[in-house]
């Protein structure tokens, strides 16, 4: 308080912290440094009935690629891999993001987009399958164009799993690299890529997606033995995107509320 910094409680359970924030926000409220009776802003990071959309909040939409291994090893998985991704669709529903768009690019040998920056509420849930080898170019190729493509009111985030490795792996990371350095000066108010890569089973070649995923320094490598821990990751990245956008449209509008206040009272004065 001291410090005039403000103080926000981020939860993921509110009915379960209820009684520590208001308890919180009380003694925050009747402290001795806070003349100005300035409040606690309390941020709901899950779906309900009080909670907070993004749109709600002015916060700018993401539009997330899937990059998906479709080669012959990932047969038998398959349809759990699809279960997995309408898991995230159902994730971003409930969390009330009808804002955020959602590309797919299929890939075994080559590589396809299936879905193309569809609205929440059009996405498809059935996904075809192919089967034959693995290259990761030509999957990196079509997930940055997808991504450089994305609208000034978006910032792209890249899911990219797959089961196997594959020649091609540092071309792959190298383009994912120009696309990061490429795209902040394309896209407004944009750091760094958003990257996500999961190495799929036991087959997969940790070394080579691990350095897909440092192509930005906020890529994020995970490991999935099975389509039940994928879909759980899947959810867990669903729900990532939707704490960034609250956190960042919450502040967003501190800032602009200050800066009013401020230009107020200059004009006052």
């Amino acid at each position: 308080i001291k410090n005039d910094i403000d103080l926000f409680i981020c939860s993921y359970n509110p009915a379960a912290t209820s009684h520590t924030e208001k308890e919180l926000a009380m003694k925050y409220l009747s402290h001795k440094d806070n003349p100005e009776l300035r409040e606690i802003t309390a941020i709901p990071m899950v779906p309900g009935t009080h909670s907070q959309s993004t749109e709600a909040l002015g916060g700018h939409g993401q539009h997330i690629i899937f990059v998906l291994d479709q080669s012959g090893s990932m047969q038998h998985s398959w349809p759990g891999v699809v279960a997995a991704y309408n898991g995230y669709i159902t994730r971003l529903r409930q969390n009330q993001r009808y804002s955020d768009l959602v590309s797919v690019v299929q890939f075994d040998s080559a590589a396809m987009v299936t879905v193309e920056k569809k609205s929440i509420s059009n996405v498809p849930s059935a996904l075809g399958y192919g089967g034959r080898g693995t290259s990761f170019l030509p999957a990196a190729a079509r997930a940055c164009a997808l991504a450089m493509s994305t609208p000034s009111t978006h910032t792209p985030s890249i899911v990219f799993m797959s089961d196997g490795e594959a020649g091609d792996a540092n071309e792959a990371a190298t383009r994912f690299s120009q696309l990061n350095n490429s795209f902040q000066g394309h896209i407004a108010n944009a750091n760094e890529l958003d990257l996500n890569v999961i190495a799929f089973g036991s087959g997969a070649s940790h070394e080579q997606l691990k350095k897909i995923a440092s192509s930005s320094r906020n890529g994020k490598f995970q490991m999935s033995a099975d389509t039940a821990e994928l879909s759980n990751i899947f959810v867990q990245i669903a729900d990532k995107g939707q704490v960034v956008n609250l956190l960042e449209a919450e502040i967003g509008k501190r800032i602009s509320d200050a800066v009013s206040d401020r230009l107020a009272l200059e004009y006052v004065r």
